[in-house]
């Protein structure tokens, strides 16, 4: 570890920064001092450590480094993570997450063994094997209401998922994040035809969309959408 000057981000809620505006990187703090995840850096400042945050890796970190206006993190959120895989994403969540608990819903077993063993010393992580195209098949290991459902599932029928696991379990009022990846739905379709295609069903089915944010630099073919689920 090596002691560089890190600072608080102006705008986010437990997310770190460190050098200049255009090229900043990211941090959390580690929630667990010692350990790396997914062999990201791990830096001291002050007598505190921090983890790396790879947008490069983490689509919440490329989204993040977009500067959206939306406020979709604090520490007591209770969150869906639909597609946690290993934990790269989920544990950096974790970290800002320290009141509330985040459920990580993953369908591959070998991945699902890989987040258990990753994540097994940060109590606020629920890793559920499931798939999330039933959100009814894991509804018995969830006990909260949920403010925040994070989607970064690569399946053809996305905002779909989406919907159904929000109308399930997420509270009115809650945020979606939706990690689109364009190929994943139609290796053939235009890209802007895809993105709208899957912003009108969210629209169709009671979210307003408040930001749509293409992070293509980190993610090729992807955007984020941020939406809010109205009330009925």
């Amino acid at each position: 570890m090596s002691n560089i000057e890190i600072r608080n981000h102006p705008k986010y809620y437990d997310i770190y920064i460190s050098g200049p505006q255009d090229n900043l990187k990211l941090y959390t703090k580690n929630l667990v001092p010692g350990r790396s995840i997914y062999g990201e850096k791990l830096q001291s400042f002050r007598g505190v450590e921090y983890r790396e945050w790879d947008p490069y890796r983490s689509k919440l970190a490329a989204l993040l480094l977009k500067n959206p206006t939306s406020n979709i993190l604090a520490k007591d959120l209770n969150c869906l993570y639909l597609g946690a895989s290993s934990g790269t994403t989920i544990s950096h969540l974790s970290d800002i997450v320290k009141e509330g608990v985040i459920f990580g819903v993953e369908f591959a077993t070998r991945s699902i063994r890989q987040l258990v063993q990753n994540t097994s010393e940060r109590a606020n992580i629920i890793p559920i094997l499931g798939d999330a195209i039933f959100p009814a098949s894991y509804a018995k290991a969830i006990y909260t209401e949920i403010d925040l459902v994070y989607q970064d599932v690569a399946q053809p029928n996305q905002a779909e998922i989406a919907v159904d696991n929000c109308n399930y379990y997420l509270k009115t009022g809650g945020m979606l994040i939706l990690a689109i990846k364009s190929q994943s739905i139609d290796s053939l379709a235009k890209i802007d035809k895809i993105y709208s295609q899957e912003k009108k069903i969210l629209e169709k089915s009671g979210f307003e969309i408040i930001e749509s944010m293409n992070i293509d630099k980190f993610a090729e073919k992807h955007i984020v959408l941020i939406a809010k689920k109205k009330s009925t």
